[in-house]
């Protein structure tokens, strides 16, 4: 007959690869950084470090930084200049495939094509490019919640509801 109230299995939170770390607003991270003043620049590794925060996971912010950089100096990224990256700086593939371009795909800092070769090889050739996905999708959550706010108010003002 089975168990008409299952219990669902405890959760372990939101998974890694899709959590973006926001320090406090006004704490010592962000301070260093600058703070949230806009005409402060922020370098790659600053940036990236919301999404593979320095502290928490040192060795895949120096990854992703250090591949990133890469990107940015590009067109485009193949697989073979991934295997250069690799061996240039003696990073493991697995890190780099497994768990850096993936998040950085998904929160849409990279964007990940494929290219159709000619012939009878294997498959289709992986291509990587930037993307401002990330920014675009972040532009867009603040800009609904300064509408919310902005809206509640107004309506606080005029003695109505949102």
């Amino acid at each position: 007959m089975g168990n008409p109230k299952p219990k669902p299995p405890a959760s372990g939170g939101v998974p890694a690869s899709e959590s973006l770390w926001l320090p406090p607003h006004h704490g010592v991270e962000l301070k260093r950084k600058g703070g949230l003043d806009k005409t402060v620049y922020w370098d790659v590794g600053e940036v990236v470090d919301f999404i593979f925060p320095r502290r928490y996971q040192p060795t895949y912010h120096r990854v992703a930084c250090d591949f990133i950089r890469l990107v940015l100096d590009r067109d485009w990224v193949t697989k073979k200049d991934i295997r250069e990256f690799l061996a240039g700086h003696g990073y493991s593939k697995s890190t780099l495939e497994n768990k850096i371009i993936p998040k950085l795909v998904r929160f849409g800092l990279l964007k990940r094509e494929r290219e159709i070769t000619a012939g009878l090889g294997k498959g289709r050739a992986l291509i990587l490019s930037e993307s401002l996905t990330f920014s675009s999708y972040l532009e867009r959550v603040a800009f609904a919640w300064n509408m919310l706010v902005s809206t509640g108010r107004k309506m606080k003002v005029k003695g109505g509801e949102v």
